[in-house]
């Protein structure tokens, strides 16, 4: 006679989901925006030998070291040199980390007023701008299970945003031409080229990009490495408390790249990157 077999347990996530009563539909759902959301293909397919493009990164909008009269000027310059698109390359908010006494380095406070306060920004921006969530902005989607995706909102509010995901994205700038976005999520290194350096050497060989910008480290650099243009984008935020305390200083600034393409992708690049200093 055959033996019963032991009904099984369920699982932590089995008792979560009875816990909460989510069906299987909104699970199935849960699961398909969140996927989604790591990150999306984007075919611009420009025409044309020349694509000249705009990018900033970490403006952390909300703390009371973002630069605003940076941002006004990035905007200016943006407009008189004729970029055909921008890319964003995170930490568009500064967010609510919970952090003891992170609340006094603030201008505004909580989600709704940080959001308001970017949209108004985001709407002077002048061409098509194409952004990820870093991990300052995905505080509002983890702390407390919030799940607010901080680039599906600004994309809602401001019409020529486009979200692309969190953490990292590709932009097909031809078909044969691929820019990535990536922030990153971890320390700096001791050297400003590390960081860039290893992110380059983790990609595959078949898949590697052809330019990339990182953001997260509040540095500027480019560098070119296994074939790929690497920018550090810089921040629009001055050294924060945390980072003084840190010791590690924040290179202020965007940049605006000309990319010069033929029948192989890019054929070479010009790149400039616009300083600026902390006031006085």
């Amino acid at each position: 006679m055959a033996k019963k077999e032991k009904p099984q347990k369920p699982s932590n996530l089995e008792k979560l989901i009875q816990k909460e009563g989510i069906t299987e539909k909104e699970f199935k759902d849960i699961l398909k925006s969140r996927k989604a959301d790591l990150g999306k293909k984007e075919n611009l397919y420009l025409t044309g030998r020349k694509i000249r493009y705009g990018y900033f990164s970490d403006a952390h909008i909300g703390h009371k070291s973002f630069r605003e009269d940076l941002w006004d000027l990035m905007t200016k310059t943006f407009r008189r040199d004729n970029v055909d698109f921008i890319v964003d390359v995170g930490d568009h908010l500064e967010g609510m980390s919970g952090r003891p006494g992170h609340v006094y380095e603030l201008t505004h406070i909580g989600f709704n007023q940080q959001i308001n306060y970017a949209a108004d920004l985001f709407n002077q921006l002048p061409a098509p701008t194409y952004g990820i969530d870093g991990n300052h902005d995905q505080w509002f989607f983890t702390k407390n299970n919030a799940g607010i995706i901080v680039g599906k909102e600004l994309e809602n509010r401001v019409k020529k945003y486009n979200h692309l995901g969190q953490d990292e994205a590709d932009i097909m700038l031809n078909p044969k031409t691929k820019l990535k976005l990536f922030h990153a999520n971890d320390g700096s290194a001791y050297a400003i080229s590390y960081k860039l350096q290893k992110l380059i050497e983790s990609f595959t060989g078949g898949d590697k990009p052809n330019i990339v910008h990182s953001g997260h480290y509040h540095k500027a650099l480019y560098m070119f490495n296994r074939n790929v243009h690497g920018f550090e984008s810089g921040t629009l935020c001055g050294q924060s408390k945390w980072m003084r305390g840190k010791k590690i200083p924040a290179h202020m600034g965007f940049g605006i790249v000309d990319v010069y393409l033929d029948k192989n992708g890019v054929n070479h690049l010009e790149h400039k990157f616009i300083p600026a200093y902390e006031k006085k």
